[in-house]
């Protein structure tokens, strides 16, 4: 689930949490997150949570791809629960692309009024796999080192936001192109 100011954005009937599947997203609120208490920050990034996630980082924004979405739904005529459920079956998921040929999966949402799910498809094109543990981290960095570091991680500094702002264990090392080292240089500005 999104702040309900986010979830403004993303349409009826439509169930998409960019905190968790929107690189671009995340680059946005982490400019405005820098201006907040850290308390106002660390109740939202609860919204990444912890399990696997797959991360769009492709041009599309969140209203372009919400606005695909939508005609998408509408063209194969997927306007009740009741309707997506036998565009489903006898699968629970299914999936789709956008224009940029990423790969979307769509499946049963549980609330009633957001019956279509939508997040990136596992190894999609414009997509990364990622920790929900090691996405927060990285935002958290993002957020807490401001422009000053951006190119630089070091190890030190990861283990202090990890284990006091976030309340995760420390990490052995930080291997280039793996794990939180990929992942910050996906956030690395401009």
């Amino acid at each position: 689930m999104v702040s309900e100011n986010d979830l403004k954005q993303i349409r009826t009937p439509i169930t998409f949490n960019p905190y968790k599947h929107h690189l671009h997203f995340l680059k946005g609120k982490i400019k405005l997150w820098q201006c907040l208490p850290w308390a106002e920050v660390e109740n939202e990034l609860l919204l990444i949570g912890t399990n696997l996630i797959d991360l769009y980082c492709g041009k599309l924004s969140v209203d372009e791809i919400d606005q695909q979405f939508m005609l998408f739904a509408e063209t194969e005529g997927l306007t009740s629960a009741e309707k997506l459920k036998k565009w489903l079956s006898p699968k629970e998921f299914r999936k789709i692309k956008l224009s940029d040929n990423s790969e979307w999966v769509v499946k049963q949402g549980l609330h009633p009024t957001r019956f279509l799910h939508l997040h990136p498809a596992k190894y999609s094109p414009f997509t990364v796999r990622v920790r929900g543990t090691t996405l927060k981290t990285v935002v958290a960095l993002s957020v807490l080192t401001g422009k000053k570091s951006r190119n630089q991680l070091k190890l030190q500094q990861v283990n202090q936001v990890r284990s006091e702002k976030l309340g995760l264990s420390p990490i052995k090392t930080l291997e280039k192109g793996k794990g939180i080292a990929r992942i910050w240089s996906l956030f690395n500005w401009p």
